[in-house]
């Protein structure tokens, strides 16, 4: 369509372009933005959390990770190394499509019957099946091998590019993005919200809940995190035209809300509504909060709930919804030391339908407070997560597991540092334990001030163009090639390890593969997930396992009678692209080679190396040979090692390819015999992604 091919979209260059971008920095074309300067007197300059006088909250509708940014350079995208392996021996990108196959594809190369703009069609999505069932059955225990079938279209496995949502990418070249946030529920809006206002969805029943599926949330009785702040003394509002705010405050959710006397703290700044503006773009909204802003009134903590047109939830436009975000970060920065003092945080509350390849952590059987009608509820799939603020600066990426939670969590660590704590109470155990509190993506020593340039966005769409539209359909079928490129990273809490630790043979031709995984290393001081997977052999799995900092725990696959009678081929997979497979056959000779996984310091050099001990506990020698698959263009390294013996050598990752390995060991007497380990070496400071 003609307006679509008239919008401005300006490319961002330079440092800008790769991810290293200042204040000031101005692509060719691009309108100026705020151009840095010495910060006021009048902020905070602690270096700490507590320099934050305003945390705002602005969570839009249904998107996946993959479907917006498994293009970007330097993310968990397509270009994934440790994808999980489905049935029949498939990546996890290559999905099941009927009675053929379909990778994701790129709906602006769609050519849709009935004469539809492919370029339209990369900005109409049209929304797909996204409620308890349909998600449960597209996770599929967490094989992730079902999405065609459980949103019914070949559309969940489209995505966008660059080119078609430039102004979210120039968020993440600007600011920090996650690749490891994930939505809080395998379940559709209401519960995700529900997540993201409270911390719960009450599977138990106890005040008004189980509210697992979309439009059965109301009647709820528990605190929400608002009114947490309110018991606390600190300041909030939702910023919302409540005669359009498309169902997704999730307060009036809740009788305490629904039925707030007027006039009350929670029905003034829970329930209340800005003045309506005419027109069709939610003006609105933006109007006050700038004069909220340049008033002084901005209060501590703002939630911004959009209406429908520019949420972002198919068939409401990326473009509509950038111009939204875009005018709410000018309403903030009309008084520059506001902005220079706010954090904004831009996530989207599911994924729609849409395909993500990477499966959610999810707590083991009968973990409290985790599980509804004996399903898991979350965690859902990933989502975007970008925070706009002056230490976030630079176009990093955090790889940290993070939820819907981690923005509470994140204004419990924020308020408890402005001596105003506001806790809340419902978040899970495990959730605490497995999700971050968004700490991590922030380097509060070394803000960078000012806004930088952005793409225009002033070209918008609305939502009556975007239907009725012919349903599109691929026209490609093979793996994108994500973006070239890496971009700084944060530092991760955790430290994952897993090894092949011994075979069992018992009576019976009964033989057990064990597997230890472990969390070790001066970096783990927070609980890793780890899943197990069955890729051919046998059934059943994955297998869920959490594992607290400085333990361990180990589990036994059956490999023998019943069970495929002695081959065996078995993934475990865990945080930040960490990889481990073990493929042999236990009746031939690999079952005499053992490899044993560490990390510790290099000799002389003080850095974390990746070692390995290579063992024969058979009565032949046996020569082992350590292929590198990535990152290390050397090798391959071979080492004899007699019967009963070992042989142990490292490799200075951190030194040479920014902490990241990935090797292949084999042995010369059993073709069938592999096992590959492939992830990070933490060492508590900034790195690259992989």
């Amino acid at each position: 369509m003609a307006e679509l091919s008239r919008r401005k979209f300006v490319a961002l260059s330079g440092a800008a372009a790769a991810g290293l971008a200042v204040a000031g920095t101005t692509g060719a074309g691009a309108a100026p933005g705020t151009p840095a300067a010495a910060p006021s007197a009048a902020l905070s300059q602690t270096g700490t959390i507590a320099d934050a006088q305003h945390v705002v909250i602005l969570m839009q509708e249904n998107r996946s990770f993959d479907h917006y940014f498994g293009m970007l350079r330097g993310v968990r995208g397509f270009a994934d190394r440790s994808a999980i392996q489905i049935a029949g021996g498939y990546s996890v990108f290559n999905q099941p499509n009927g009675l053929g196959r379909q990778y994701p594809w790129q709906f602006s190369l769609t050519k849709p019957a009935g004469g539809a703009d492919p370029e339209r069609l990369a900005q109409c999505n049209g929304d797909l099946a996204h409620g308890w069932s349909d998600q449960h059955t597209a996770w599929n225990g967490g094989k992730l091998d079902s999405w065609v079938l459980a949103k019914g279209n070949a559309r969940t496995l489209g995505y966008l590019t660059r080119q078609d949502i430039p102004f979210h990418y120039a968020l993440a070249e600007n600011w920090t993005v996650c690749d490891a946030y994930f939505c809080s529920v395998l379940s559709a809006t209401g519960p995700n919200r529900t997540y993201h206002w409270s911390g719960q969805i009450d599977p138990d029943g106890k005040a008004g809940g189980p509210a697992y599926d979309g439009g059965d949330e109301k009647g709820l009785r528990w605190q929400t995190y608002a009114e947490a702040l309110e018991n606390a003394g600190v300041s909030w509002k939702v910023y919302q035209n409540a005669a359009d705010n498309y169902g997704d405050n999730a307060l009036a959710y809740f009788t305490q809300f629904s039925g707030a006397p007027a006039g009350s703290p929670l029905a003034v700044k829970g329930m209340g509504s800005v003045p309506k503006a005419t027109g069709r773009t939610p003006d609105d909204i933006v109007a006050a909060i700038r004069a909220d802003v340049l008033n002084g009134t901005l209060p501590q903590v703002s939630w911004i709930v959009p209406n429908q047109e520019v949420s972002e939830h198919p068939y409401a436009t990326p473009a509509d919804g950038a111009h939204f975000v875009h005018n709410v970060i000018d309403a903030l920065n009309a008084n520059p030391d506001v902005f220079n003092s706010t954090v904004l945080f831009l996530n989207y509350d599911e994924n729609d339908g849409f395909f993500d390849h990477v499966p959610p952590p999810a707590a083991p059987a009968g973990t409290p407070g985790e599980f509804y009608s004996g399903k898991n509820i979350g965690l859902g799939f990933r989502v975007p997560m970008i925070a706009i603020s002056p230490w976030t600066r630079g176009g990093w990426v955090d790889s940290e597991v993070f939820d819907h939670t981690s923005v509470l969590r994140f204004m419990e660590a924020w308020t408890a540092a402005l001596g105003t704590p506001a806790k809340c109470v419902n978040i899970s155990d495990w959730r605490r334990r497995i999700c971050g509190d968004l700490t991590s993506m922030f380097d509060f020593a070394n803000p960078v001030y000012g806004l930088p340039a952005l793409p225009d966005t002033s070209q918008t769409i609305g939502l009556s163009a975007c239907g009725p539209l012919p349903n599109p359909a691929p026209v490609n079928n093979q793996l994108p090639v994500q973006e070239s490129g890496t971009r700084p990273a944060r530092a991760l809490p955790y430290q994952p390890n897993a090894n092949l630790d011994h075979l069992e043979f018992g009576s019976a031709g009964a033989i057990k593969v064990w597997i230890r995984m472990e969390n070790a290393g001066a970096a783990a001081v927070k609980s890793a997930h780890f899943a197990a997977y069955a890729n051919a052999y046998r059934g059943g799995g994955p297998w869920q396992y959490t594992v607290d900092p400085g333990g361990n725990t180990s589990d036994f696959f059956n490999c023998g009678t019943g069970f495929g009678g002695g081959p065996y081929d078995l993934s475990v997979v865990g945080p930040n692209r960490f990889l481990r497979r073990f493929k042999g056959d236990a009746t031939k000779a690999g079952k005499n080679a053992a490899v044993t996984a560490s990390y510790a310091v290099e000799p002389g050099t003080g850095r974390l190396a990746v070692y390995f001990k290579l063992a024969n506990t058979g009565t032949t020698p046996l020569t082992f040979t350590i292929a590198s698959n990535n990152y290390r263009t050397d090798g391959p390294w071979t080492y004899q090692v007699p019967a009963g013996g070992s042989v142990t050598d490292f490799f200075n990752a951190v030194a040479y390819t920014g902490g990241w390995y990935d090797f292949t060991v084999t042995v010369d007497a059993d073709t069938t015999w592999s096992q590959r380990f492939t992830g990070h070496l933490e060492t508590g400071t900034a790195s690259v992604s992989g």
